[in-house]
C-alpha cells in the first residue's frame, strides 16, 4: 500500500439521497482494508479545532510543577489530567516514548489547567462536535455492513458519553523538539507502534507529520497530513465487535528526519470507546470472541500499556 492509497473519503454526501448508503459502501470497504482514511468535509468546525490546538500548547508549556499539580488518576477510572512522559509504553521493546499527554473527559474538571482558562471550554466544545461527527460516522458503517439498526454502533451502545459510565476520551499529545545522535533514535521513539483499543478514533493532525500506519508487515507508510481532513481508523473492540470483519490497523508516531525532529507535534485523538456495561458480542452471531463489556475490555488494554500507572488490584 503506498501513500496515494489511504484513501480520501468526501463526507459532504452524507446529507444528499441515498448518501448513507454511499457513504456506508465506502467506508466498509476501507476499513476491510486500509483500515485508515481521510475525511473531508466532515463538518467539524476548523476554529473548535485551532481553539484546542492553540490552549493545549499553552498548557503544556506551563512549568512542571504546575502539569503535577495536575496528574490523571492513577485510579482506573475515567478522569481528565496530565499523564507525564514514561508512563505510557506501547512500544516493543519498550522504548522510551517522548511524549505527554492531557486527558479530557466533559464530567470531571477536577485536575483542569485553571492557569489556561479557555482549555477546559475548547475541549468541551471539540468533543461534542467530534461525537456529533462519529455518530454520523458510525451510522453509515453500520449501514455498509448491512445492519437493520443503523445506531448499532452509534447512541445504543454509546448512551453515556459525555457522563459518568462512558471512558470516551478527548486527548491531547505533545511531542517535544529533540534533537538525537543514532544510538539515542535506537532507544528512542515519539509513540510506539500499536492499535487502538475502542470503536473509533477521530484524529486532529497538525502540519508537522510523524504519524505512520503499517501497511505490510514491519513496513510503515506516512499518514501526511492533509489540511481540512481528519484521519478515521478503528479499535480493536470494533475489529473483535464485527469477528474480524474491520480492520484495526497498526499505527506509530516516528521522529524521522532531523529537520522534523527540531519541530514541536501535537495531535488531538477522540477516543471512542462503548458505555461501561455495555456487552459486545460477536455481530454475525458467532462464537469467535466471548462476550465482554466495554469498562472490562478497557481495563486488559490499559493495564498492558499504562505499565508504571495502575495497580493490578483496581
Amino acid at each position: 500500500m503506498s501513500q496515494s492509497e489511504i484513501p480520501l473519503v468526501d463526507f459532504a454526501i452524507y446529507h444528499e439521497a441515498g448518501g448513507k448508503e454511499k457513504l456506508g459502501k465506502q467506508i466498509a470497504h476501507v476499513l476491510k482494508t486500509a483500515g485508515f482514511m481521510y475525511v473531508k468535509n466532515h463538518g467539524v468546525p476548523q476554529e473548535k479545532i485551532d481553539a484546542v490546538f492553540i490552549a493545549s500548547t499553552d498548557v503544556f508549556h506551563l512549568p512542571m510543577e504546575v502539569k503535577a499539580s495536575r496528574l490523571r488518576s492513577s485510579k482506573f477510572e475515567p478522569s481528565c489530567g496530565y499523564v507525564p512522559m514514561g508512563r505510557e509504553k506501547l512500544d516493543q521493546p519498550k522504548r522510551e516514548e517522548v511524549r505527554e499527554s492531557y486527558n479530557y473527559i466533559p464530567y470531571d474538571d477536577q485536575r483542569l489547567p485553571h492557569e489556561v482558562p479557555e482549555f477546559g471550554m475548547a475541549c468541551r466544545d471539540l468533543f461534542d462536535e467530534s461525537w456529533e461527527f462519529s455518530k454520523k460516522f458510525l451510522q453509515c458503517l453500520a449501514v455498509g455492513l448491512g445492519q437493520e439498526n443503523e445506531n448499532v454502533f452509534a447512541e445504543d451502545s454509546h448512551h453515556f458519553i459525555g457522563r459518568p459510565g462512558n471512558f470516551t476520551t478527548l486527548r491531547i499529545q505533545h511531542y517535544p523538539a529533540r534533537s538525537m545522535s543514532n544510538e539515542e533514535g535506537e532507544s528512542l521513539t515519539r509513540c510506539g507502534a500499536h492499535t487502538d483499543y475502542g470503536t473509533l478514533t477521530v484524529l486532529y493532525q497538525d502540519d508537522v507529520g510523524g504519524l505512520e500506519v503499517e501497511s505490510t508487515p514491519g513496513h510503515f507508510m506516512p499518514v501526511t497530513p492533509i489540511p481540512g481532513t481528519v484521519v478515521i481508523n478503528i479499535g480493536d473492540i470494533m475489529q473483535r465487535w464485527t469477528s474480524d470483519t474491520l480492520r484495526s490497523t497498526v499505527h506509530a508516531v516516528t521522529f524521522g528526519k532531523p529537520d522534523r525532529n527540531s519541530k514541536e507535534r501535537q495531535s488531538i485523538a477522540f477516543f471512542l470507546h462503548p458505555d461501561d456495561d455495555y456487552i459486545v458480542t460477536c455481530l454475525d452471531g458467532s462464537t469467535k470472541y466471548p462476550p465482554i463489556s466495554g469498562k472490562d475490555y478497557l481495563r486488559e488494554r490499559l493495564y498492558a500499556s499504562f505499565t508504571n500507572y495502575f495497580g493490578r488490584s483496581e
